[in-house]
């Protein structure tokens, strides 16, 4: 494990305008690839794992749209931050499809049992699953399972689960490099120096958009600053609800 003092220097990394830098590194060794396909070329699978913000998810969705390529957009029905049958989330999550990206599940197991396994895993996967396509309109392409190295059971790694992808299957565990900003900060490597390097020709880079903000800050305060801006927004909506009723609003 790295040392914290080069975590901290690695924050400049975390910021939407480094983020626009490593999607056109990514461009200059990578084909942005869908975890729908089976290529042998070099190809990039870019996965974002929505833990706790939609709204940052859907700004990356815009960056990547801008620059002209697709990722794969794991919605977590069980998430702890966000509520996807809101009209506002569930909006932004529909902008994000509709920017051309794939839907696909995160899934919490813990949710059910800790040792949860066989067929009650496999229906309760399917059940979130066809949550997701009732709500949304679209197959979730693919399954990522949430705490996936510290879970207290290990998941299954077939290479296909449910009529998904699995993101952790034997075959893209076996044939591809894996980077990703757990906690954010770069557990191992930099995505910069693996982008720079590409000496792997199939990648898997897993981001979670919380982590990335217009501004330079360390992780905690990003994952606050979500919370307070969900926070912020209900006030307002109780506030413009209450206007609009006439009721009164006493504080």
């Amino acid at each position: 494990m790295r040392s914290e003092a080069s975590h901290r220097a690695e924050f400049n990394d975390f910021t939407e305008t480094s983020y626009r830098a490593l999607l056109r590194s990514a461009k200059r060794s990578y084909r942005f690839a869908r975890f729908t396909e089976s290529p042998s070329d070099r190809h990039v699978l870019w996965r974002h794992d929505l833990d706790i913000s939609m709204n940052r998810a859907y700004r990356l969705a815009q960056i990547e749209h801008d620059e002209g390529v697709s990722a794969t957009y794991f919605v977590f029905p069980r998430s702890l931050y966000y509520n996807i049958l809101n009209s506002s989330t569930h909006k932004l999550v529909q902008n994000i499809i509709a920017l051309g990206h794939d839907l696909a599940l995160h899934f919490d197991p813990t949710h059910y049992s800790s040792d949860i396994s066989g067929t009650e895993l496999l229906d309760a996967i399917a059940k979130e699953r066809e949550l997701l396509q009732r709500e949304f309109g679209a197959r979730p392409v693919a399954l990522s399972f949430h705490l996936y190295g510290v879970l207290p059971k290990p998941m299954p790694e077939d290479d296909e689960i449910c009529g998904m992808v699995n993101a952790y299957g034997r075959t893209l565990k076996a044939n591809y490099d894996y980077v990703s900003d757990s906690n954010g900060v770069w557990l191992y490597r930099r995505l910069a120096d693996v982008l720079e390097a590409a000496e792997h020709p199939h990648l898997q880079v897993l981001t979670h958009p919380e982590w990335w903000t217009p501004e330079v800050m360390p992780p905690r305060k990003r994952l606050q600053r979500a919370i307070d801006g969900y926070a912020e927004a209900m006030g307002r909506w109780y506030d413009e609800t209450v206007a609009e009723s006439g009721r009164p609003n006493l504080s």
